[in-house]
């Protein structure tokens, strides 16, 4: 009998992503860590079991769209709009000292401003999906801080949008189209209001007959979360903003249990396949070479997105420790700075090496993030602050 090659790929995966997740649970690492884990064994710098990283990387993005799909469902829009000041303004303000720290190192390093600009909103983004599995293991996402850090997380979500339009702007100098930004801010206002129409009416019902059979509950949960991510990717937002409000939207009929039981296993799944992508990016052969810039840098977005964020939360009333575990949370670089890289590389800000050394940071922050958090909340307790 012929043995199919896609067969012996996934076997091989789930061997190294099982092995790997019983040395992180051993040592008391988050499943997380196994699995970046996992892409680096399976991917180039390893045994390059798949060759193909940009299917793994579409398949992983829908892993982070169902996350923000299942967050809705739990989150407390009350409590959400009570942290609005961290949220809206907080966000701003991290993202603008970012820019600036990061502008002036390029100017003293001989590099251009345009250049320190796009560094500047790579390292404001912290990672919607590291952040939110690491409070879900942990159990504090209701908490106050929990709350903040998904309040910033979704702000800077719909942040990239200006980012690459302003990104495009400083680089190649292609014509921005205005008509393009109108409809990203009338699609995106109308659909706020929208989904804040159907909650306050209560006019948001799904009928009994579509949810009769076990297969029409999962094909159901999987068309409002990928439907509604598609609504606002197609309008130039963020799918994940989308399927945010969507997951909101079935939070307030009381229907978001069943979609739970229904597409959790499948939401495993596809966030396994983010974080194996995470983890094929990491080339260890540029790591070698260039391993003290490499880790001096990670090092030195930890600690200069930490201290940032835990001025910003002082400054607007937050007490010690939500500020410090706030900050450690969100003390990483997000995955979608691995699309503003990507833009700073296609219009001419950055070449291909530079983009290099970019993406093994942003990969490395991922990966360290959950050992980083633990660092913080000693600290904290040598301090007496938790």
């Amino acid at each position: 009998m012929h043995l199919d090659p896609v067969i012996l790929v996934i076997t091989i995966v789930l061997f190294f992503s099982m092995l790997m997740a019983y040395v992180a649970m051993r040592v008391k690492l988050p499943i997380v860590v196994a699995y970046i884990l996992t892409g680096i064994v399976i991917g180039p710098s390893g045994f390059a079991v798949i060759e193909d990283h940009d299917l793994v990387t579409r398949i992983g993005e829908i892993g982070v769209i169902m996350l923000l799909f299942f967050v809705g469902m739990e989150v407390s829009i009350p409590r959400l709009m009570q942290g609005w000041k961290v949220a809206f303004v907080g966000t701003n303000i991290q993202i603008i000292i970012s820019v600036v720290a990061c502008v002036g190192l390029a100017l003293i390093f001989d590099m251009s401003w345009q250049q320190g600009v796009l560094y500047g909103f790579i390292i404001s983004l912290s990672s919607t999906a590291v952040v939110l599995r690491m409070l879900q293991d942990s159990g504090e996402l209701e908490l106050p801080m929990g709350q903040s850090a998904l309040g910033v997380l979704l702000v800077q979500d719909m942040a990239i949008i200006p980012m690459m339009i302003i990104l495009s702007m400083l680089g190649s100098g292609d014509d921005i189209s205005v008509s393009g930004i109108a409809v990203q801010v009338a699609g995106g206002v109308a659909i706020l209001l929208f989904v804040f129409w159907l909650m306050r009416s209560n006019r948001f019902h799904i009928p009994e007959a579509l949810l009769g059979s076990y297969e029409h509950r999962m094909m159901l949960g999987l068309l409002l979360c990928l439907g509604s991510a598609s609504l606002t990717g197609w309008l130039g937002l963020s799918p994940a903003l989308g399927a945010f409000l969507a997951g909101v939207l079935l939070a307030s009929s009381d229907q978001s249990k069943w979609v739970h039981e229904h597409l959790g296993p499948v939401q495993v799944i596809f966030m396994a396949m983010f974080f194996l992508s995470v983890g094929m990016l990491v080339e260890i052969e540029v790591l070698l070479a260039h391993w003290q810039l490499v880790l001096g840098a990670t090092l030195l977005v930890f600690m200069f997105n930490a201290g940032t964020n835990v001025f910003v939360m002082k400054a607007l009333g937050e007490d010690w420790e939500s500020s410090l575990i706030t900050a450690g949370l969100l003390s990483q670089i997000g995955e979608f700075s691995f699309l503003l890289a990507a833009v700073g590389m296609h219009v001419a800000l950055i070449n291909e090496a530079q983009h290099s050394m970019t993406v093994l940071v942003i990969a490395l922050t991922l990966m360290l993030s959950p050992l980083w958090l633990s660092i913080i909340k000693r600290f904290a307790r040598m301090r007496g602050v938790i």
